[in-house]
């Protein structure tokens, strides 16, 4: 799957931007294969926290979002201005490649 200037293979979890290796976390490549499955759609912390975490684990709304930073500080020209993985107020992220 390539977004701008970055290539990512799920199946070996890799990333490669700009010919340099990403280093995202198991989670962070599950995080981001949910969005690419939802591209474009409104998708919510809690459907993260089910997709990604499971059930009989409790992390917090909370921990989605300091992920979401931390994948952004990876695939975004800037992450204080995000183009990929924008913010729904109240509602979630959605994806934009």
């Amino acid at each position: 799957y390539t977004i701008d200037a970055i290539h990512v293979d799920f199946k070996k979890q890799e990333a490669i931007k700009n010919n340099k290796a990403l280093k995202l976390s198991s989670r962070e490549f599950q995080i981001l294969k949910v969005f690419v499955q939802h591209e474009g759609e409104v998708v919510t912390r809690n459907m993260l926290l089910d997709k990604v975490w499971g059930y009989e684990n409790f992390p917090t709304t909370r921990t989605v979002d300091n992920f979401i930073l931390s994948i952004r500080k990876k695939i975004e020209a800037n992450a204080s201005k995000p183009k990929h993985l924008i913010t729904v107020h109240t509602s979630g992220y959605k994806f934009i490649k």
